[in-house]
């Protein structure tokens, strides 16, 4: 079974694999494709990634590319964990309600609005991308906020740390 991590560079990819590892009698994973479009970041926690497979014992592969298509072409499911503008576009979406006292949040007010405007499109090429490449696959949303993710045949849960939503993209 494949599963494509969009957002792969993430330093949240490693407590990922730790789940898939401690599962892998009951989660048949055989390839973990990890996507990003920051080649440094996907360097990075990617190498480290497949050393914890490996030391492990190699149960499955992982694959690293900057390819959203190769990553998601196929998959069974698709996590998302990205922040669209990184840490810079934070800054600047918290300090933006600030300056106009207003909350200075990343998730509710102007803010978070902001954020949005940039993540709704991301997350919906992404849908598409399952839609055409992988029609079978869940998509698992990571992404803080889930509720921005598109409604339709999403369920939402709460996870020990955060929201997450799952859903299958509309064919």
């Amino acid at each position: 079974m494949k599963v494509a991590v969009v957002g792969g560079g993430s330093t949240y990819t490693p407590e990922l694999i730790n789940g898939f590892l401690e599962r892998v009698d009951s989660f048949p994973l055989t390839e973990l494709w990890l996507m990003d479009v920051s080649q440094e970041r996907l360097d990075g926690v990617g190498c480290f990634a497949q050393r914890m497979v490996e030391a492990r014992g190699g149960l499955f592969s992982v694959h690293l590319t900057t390819d959203q298509r190769q990553a998601v072409a196929g998959a069974s499911y698709v996590t998302t964990q990205l922040r669209v503008g990184g840490m810079h576009a934070r800054r600047e979406d918290e300090y933006l309600g600030h300056r106009h006292n207003l909350i200075g949040q990343e998730t509710t007010g102007v803010g978070g609005m902001a954020k949005a405007l940039r993540t709704i499109p991301v997350i919906l090429k992404i849908a598409a991308d399952i839609r055409d490449l992988a029609p079978g696959a869940l998509l698992v949303n990571f992404t803080n906020r889930p509720g921005w993710s598109p409604r339709r045949s999403t369920v939402t849960r709460p996870t020990c740390r955060r929201w997450v939503s799952a859903m299958r993209p509309s064919t």
